[in-house]
């Protein structure tokens, strides 16, 4: 079929073949067959390439030949397709005029690449077709405009040398702005206000000697022309013909996941089709990316706020001043309130997709949601305004699970639900079940501010909205019909994961300190229809209060089951957890086995992500600098010797040198440059390496560690901190032995030096750099805050005094190009102060000064070497002065790749450092590595006591143990009392009456002093008050407390003179009391593990004795009499008499007896039954014994006894008969037989000397380490 036209509309062609196409489609087979009388169907052969028909068209000849002959002969004809998914191109298409102008955008693109200048002068028209003439009516728009040009230039840099696309908020401008007067154009065309017949009524009316008419003659006969149709199926091919001597049409036929060009080209343009089409099928993608990212900030009512002005920006994150002071006010932000804060996911998930360029488009609109609701804070607006604000944006975008790209039920339709709650009001509205309702989130609050409910669903719901005339309530279910949701419901079986639910949820805190949370999805794919997930109940997937704001995604169900959103505020309300310690616990023991994810923010502005999804796709706004990132949990890294909740430090499993360590940050993308990140996170990143470096340096008995960090194309930013081993402690200069120069990019960074360059070539790379500063030719400073005399040569640049190529200056730094480079622009960055050279061990105001201003420089050295990125080193063995190595990676002529590498390893420092990579390291060598680096030993300063207090500071072992100290005593709170039901004790430390007095089984000397002119013992237990509080209450199951206990006996590795107890005394027997000593082991070292793993891992270097315990502890540990045990025993060291040398009274185990009943039960063991006369009187007497035996029993683990436990005797009388039994005077204890008395009771009791057990706990030997304040006989310890 031919259409003849000199400027025909495309879409004319288009529809008529279209229309002939459906008819094709729907005759019928039989119908055919008779009107062919029964003729063989024609081949499909050539199909694509009809013959043209021979008609006389105004003296133009058609070639008497086929068009695939054509084709074949000439190559001016060639088509080709760009894929991509189908709702990129139904979001494209929504947007009017968009899809259009992408095409046309790109060709203008690809033109100018191709004929570079020439290509502004061409005339290119767009054939538009006016519908409201009779006779269809085409006029030209003339495409190529002066906004156009200036998005053309914008685009052709967009990409660096790096390769990577930037796609700026000054490139989205230029790309509105284009967009509008390329609609403008075609609007004003199809009114017939269109300038083509204008030019041509004009050009007719011209004498052919006319200079006007010369000019005007090229609209007659346009170079090129661009007609099309955005979705036309069943058109396989469709072909502009050509009339000028040099002319090329470009047609383009939209697919639902593809579009087809077609380019025509005769004369100068068939000579450049095949490099045009190159063009074109790269630079489609990279405008479709544009353009996608422009459609779908339209969807999201957008585009209005990504274009305003500088002044209004969100952003304060950009100066330098206000990064270095947020850095310096780390630590500070409970006491600091920001103005707000916002915080917003579109999901967490197990599997997805993780292209880079899908990832890019998600933070691109997790972007835009964010900074919508960010306005709304910014401008005064209220946190609850602001989260339904960016719940909004993400409905109406078809990326995540919810509004528009909500998944389908098992019924192929669609199911969504809401919920808002304003912390501040304490009131909530939630929506679910909705069919119809374009933004479920604001349904939800016109149900918490409209209606008497919180919670309406299905038609009830959606009536209620109608009766309020709300708008867009009424949509019909196509609004919601994606491909990708589609084709997720047909893969979705039984049993499959939900692999990324994509639920979005956003939290937010204003100026005025209220907090709002806001979440909101589609639900499960392929879920049971009336399904209600934990979106739409407050405190399953969402809570807000005036402390906090919480929202979550991943496994809706199990956050119903749980409550999850209501345990984390009940952590942070009510047991003083932190925000992140509240949602940790969470997710670690709730929803271990679960895909969760969790975004929270407090009162202070404390914000929390946490998950432990593959991936989480999350935006905040703190402290005014905007974020998105795909977070991914910590799993992906091994040997890791230091962390933070951003950051992460590794072994590198193919090292250059023992012991380096990669830092990165725990996102699965980002920048690949350190120097791209926003400037707090470099500075983070920065100072991380400072820490990891110091680590270093201790752990491995180096007194240095040099940074590399070079770009890689696959690879997040990331730095190098290298342990520089074989230097003496003083400094000295260390040079490589051998030089190097790479005009390119080598695919390394070396800190070698090169050959002097000359200076001609100097003076052009200074040019060149310093062309980018916004006063190239500035008059240099050369202060030097240092001693005037030093006549180092760095003083020496500074002062001006040395030949030099300075390319940058503040007032505290000065860069210059080194004349003995290994690469064009090698810069050395030293500050104006004199400085050590070892920048790790700079304080923190210098520090951060000088990182700052690395940063600016790789900007400018990037910019003015037109370099794919800079490397960066610290290294400091030239010269005893701070300074910085920055080396621009200039890309390979015609875009060809570095070479591979080839690895490298120096056991030892040889002058230099580089990038390259070591070969794979031994694993069993990694692990030993590892272990040395982050096994924690103890200090044992407690041996200096004068120098103890400050040491113990700085001391990792001290700091570890104040964390395990602090949960031991929270988990011994949260036992007994919310286990137990136990009641608090509090007790004196002084008393008359000590629990283990000097007589026959005294294992303990007490500690006399004279208080206030009374004489009196330190208690060493209070078990006795115990006994006696557990009268002050009918019914009373136990009372507990933790305090200190005094000894008097010379301390060693098992006895210290002041150790804290933590006792109970419960009612029952000695049975009872075993149980519950059990339970709280168990429950103590269950929290230990889920706490301090890590910790325990470092020090212990193994789990495997507490989770073999707590696997023991399962079922009643094993007991053994002492007479048992006397007959295992091997050795008579392993035993003593209870008095020396006489028998009668009894023997008992000594350590060495204990240790071998632990090893013979391979753990903990109860050695019950002692003899009487070898423990405390207080202890009853075991029936049958005839008073020999005592109901008690020791817990041996790890140093020996390490909980003592005995049932007490219940009546007066038995206490005396004790008491005159052990030899000890009634006197002081005439109180405790008194009160059996007045309340008799059966009870028992135990304690614990908590160093003992975090002794075994640590696989530790010495109990002295386990005191961070000591209090040691005959020495005096701070504070």
């Amino acid at each position: 079929m031919l259409f003849e036209h000199s400027a025909l509309d495309g879409m004319v062609a288009g529809l008529v073949v279209e229309r002939l196409w459906q008819l094709s489609e729907s005759e019928n087979i039989e119908m055919i067959n008779t009107q062919t009388n029964g003729l063989p169907p024609p081949s499909n052969a050539g199909s694509l390439h009809p013959k043209p028909l021979k008609m006389p068209l105004g003296g133009i000849t058609i070639p008497n030949q086929s068009l695939s002959s054509l084709l074949k002969a000439s190559q001016s004809v060639m088509t080709f397709e760009v894929s991509s998914y189908p709702d990129v191109f139904t979001t494209l298409r929504g947007h009017r005029g968009l899809y259009d102008a992408w095409i046309n955008f790109t060709l203008q693109l690809s033109l100018r690449q191709t004929l570079g200048d020439a290509a502004t002068s061409l005339i290119m028209v767009t054939p538009t077709h006016m519908r409201h003439f009779k006779h269809g009516r085409c006029d030209p728009t003339y495409s190529t405009t002066v906004r156009s040009h200036q998005l053309v230039t914008a685009l052709s840099s967009c990409i660096g040398p790096d390769k990577v696309p930037r796609y700026t908020n000054e490139l989205f401008r230029l790309f509105h702005l284009a967009l509008l007067e390329h609609k403008n154009l075609i609007k004003a065309t199809k009114l017939g206000l269109g300038v083509g017949p204008h030019l041509a009524a004009l050009r007719r009316s011209m004498s052919q000697d006319n200079p006007l008419k010369k000019f005007l003659d090229p609209f007659g006969c346009p170079s090129i022309y661009l007609t099309g149709s955005d979705l036309m199926e069943g058109v396989e091919c469709a072909v502009g013909n050509v009339y000028a001597a040099d002319q090329l049409a470009v047609t383009y036929l939209g697919r639902k996941d593809k579009v087809r060009l077609v380019l025509n080209g005769k004369g100068t343009f068939a000579n450049i089709l095949g490099n045009l089409k190159e063009r074109l099928e790269l630079n489609l993608k990279l405008v479709m990316l544009l353009a996608l990212r422009y459609a779908i900030a339209g969807q999201m009512g957008a585009i209005e706020c990504l274009l305003q002005d500088n002044e209004e920006k969100l952003v304060n994150g950009s100066s330098v001043d206000d990064a270095v002071k947020a850095v310096e006010q780390k630590g500070h932000n409970k006491t600091r309130k920001t103005d707000f804060t916002l915080v917003i996911h579109g999901g967490a998930g197990e599997e997805m997709m993780l292209n880079q360029k899908v990832i890019g488009t998600i933070e691109f609109a997790l972007l835009t949601a964010l900074t919508l609701g960010a306005q709304v804070l910014f401008h005064g607006g209220s946190s609850l305004d602001a989260v339904q604000r960016s719940v909004v944006a993400l409905e109406d975008c078809f990326l995540f699970n919810a509004g528009k790209g909500s998944v389908y039920n098992r019924e192929g339709e669609h199911e969504m639900e809401a919920t808002i709650v304003d912390g501040h009001g304490k009131n909530s509205g939630s929506v679910a079940c909705l069919r119809k309702v374009k933004n479920p989130i604001k349904a939800a609050r016109c149900v918490m501010e409209k209606s008497l409910h919180s919670l309406l669903i299905g038609e009830g719901a959606e009536e209620f909205l109608g009766s309020l005339g709300e708008k867009d309530t009424t949509l019909k279910s196509e609004y919601f019909d994606t491909d990708i949701r589609y084709k997720e419901l047909l893969m979705k079986s039984g049993n499959s994961k939900n692999n990324h639910p994509q639920t979005v949820g956003a939290v937010a805190l204003d100026k005025w300190g209220k907090l709002a949370a806001a979440t909101s999805t589609g639900g499960l794919v392929g879920k049971w229809k009336g399904r209600v997930g934990d979106t739409a109940i407050v405190g399953a997937g969402v809570y807000a209060d005036e402390k906090l704001a919480v929202t979550c995604s991943g496994d809706g169900d199990a956050f119903l089951r749980q409550s999850v959103a209501h345990k984390v505020a009940s952590l942070y309300n009510l047991k003083g957890y932190s925000l992140r310690q509240a949602c940790r616990e969470v997710i670690h023991n709730d929803l271990e086995e679960k895909c969760a994810g969790i975004i929270a923010v407090d009162h202070h502005g404390e914000t929390v992500i946490e998950t432990n999804a593959g991936v989480m796709f999350v935006g905040s706004m703190v402290n005014g600098i905007p974020r998105t990132e795909a977070l991914r949990p910590m799993r992906g890294f091994s040997n890791v010797i230091w962390e933070t909740n951003e950051l992460v430090a590794h072994l590198q499993p193919n090292p250059w040198t023992p012991g380096a360590t990669i830092l990165t940050r725990k996102t699965i993308n980002g920048p690949r440059s350190i120097f791209q990140l926003v400037l707090p996170d470099y500075i983070a990143m920065m100072q991380g390496a400072r820490t990891v470096a110091n680590l270093l340096c201790e752990k491995l008995g180096v007194h240095r560690c040099a940074l590399v960090s070079m770009p890689e194309f696959d690879k997040p930013a990331y730095i190098k901190v290298l342990p520089l081993h074989g230097l003496e402690p003083n400094w000295k200069p260390h040079l490589a032995k051998e030089m190097e120069f790479n005009p390119y990019d080598p695919g390394y960074c070396s800190s070698k030096s090169g050959p002097r360059c000359e200076d001609i070539h100097l003076d052009q790379v200074q040019a060149k750099i310093c062309s980018q500063l916004p006063t190239p030719n500035a008059p240099s400073c050369f202060d030097f805050h240092g001693d005037p005399s030093d006549g180092g040569l760095f003083p020496r640049i500074i002062r001006g005094e040395e030949q030099q190529w300075r390319v940058w200056e503040d007032n505290e730094h000065v860069a210059f190009l080194t004349p003995f480079p290994n690469t064009p622009g090698f810069t050395v960055l030293v500050p104006r102060k004199p400085l050590t050279s070892d920048i790790f061990r700079l304080n923190e105001s210098d520090s951060t000064a000088l990182i700052v201003a690395i940063r600016k420089v790789a900007h400018l050295l990037q910019e003015g070497m037109n370099a794919h990125g800079v490397a960066l080193i610290f290294e400091g063995f030239e010269f005893d002065y701070a300074h910085a190595k920055l080396i621009p990676l200039v890309p390979q002529p015609n875009a060809l790749k570095p070479p591979t590498v080839a690895s490298q390893f120096c056991p030892t420092y040889a002058g230099y450092v580089t990038s390259v990579d070591g070969p794979p390291a031994n694993k069993e060598d990694l692990t030993e590595m590892h272990t040395k680096i982050t096994k924690t030993t103890a200090p044992q300063s407690w041996e200096h006591p004068q120098t103890h207090a400050a040491s113990a500071i700085k001391s990792k072992w001290y700091r570890n143990l104040f964390q395990i100290q602090n949960t031991l005593f929270h988990s011994t709170v949260e036992y007994f009392h919310n286990k137990c039901k136990y009641a608090y004790a509090l007790t004196p430390i002084t008393t008359d009456t000590i629990s283990s007095p000097m007589g026959l089984g005294s294992d303990s000397e007490p500690v006399f002093v004279n208080m206030l002119g009374q004489d009196v013992y330190l208690a060493d237990s209070m078990q006795f008050v115990l006994e006696y509080f557990m009268r002050f209450h009918d019914g009373l199951p136990g009372a507990y407390y933790v305090s200190p206990s005094f000894r008097g006996e010379d301390p060693d590795a098992t006895h210290l003179n002041q150790f804290y107890h933590v006792e109970c005394e419960l009612l029952g027997d000695m049975n009872i009391a075993i149980s519950i000593a059990e339970g709280y082991v168990a429950h103590l070292t269950q929290a230990m593990l889920k706490e301090h793993s890590n910790i325990i891992l470092n020090t212990a270097g193994t789990l495997s004795h507490a989770q073999e315990l707590l696997k023991n502890l399962e079922k009643p540990l094993p007991r053994v009499t002492l007479d048992q045990a006397i007959h295992i025993m091997p050795s008579s060291d392993c035993l003593e008499w209870v008095q020396e040398g006489q028998p009668q009274f009894g023997r008992k185990l000594t350590r060495k007896g204990e240790k071998v009943l632990i090893e013979k039960y391979g753990g903990a063991v109860w050695l019950t039954e002692m003899d009487h006369l070898g423990v405390p009187f207080y202890q009853a007497y075991t029936e049958g014994s005839g008073r020999s035996k005592a109901k008690a029993a020791d817990l041996l683990l790890g140093l020996g006894e390490t909980i003592g436990l005995g049932e007490r005797h219940s009546t007066p009388e038995m206490v005396r008969e004790a008491l005159q039994h052990h030899a000890v005077p009634e006197d002081s204890y005439k109180w405790y037989i008194n009160m059996r008395q007045v309340i008799p009771l059966l009870t028992s009791g135990w304690g614990m000397g908590t160093e003992r057990y975090l002794c075994w706990l640590l696989q530790h030997k010495d109990v002295r380490d386990m005191q961070i304040i000591p209090r040691m006989k005959a020495k005096k310890f701070m504070p």
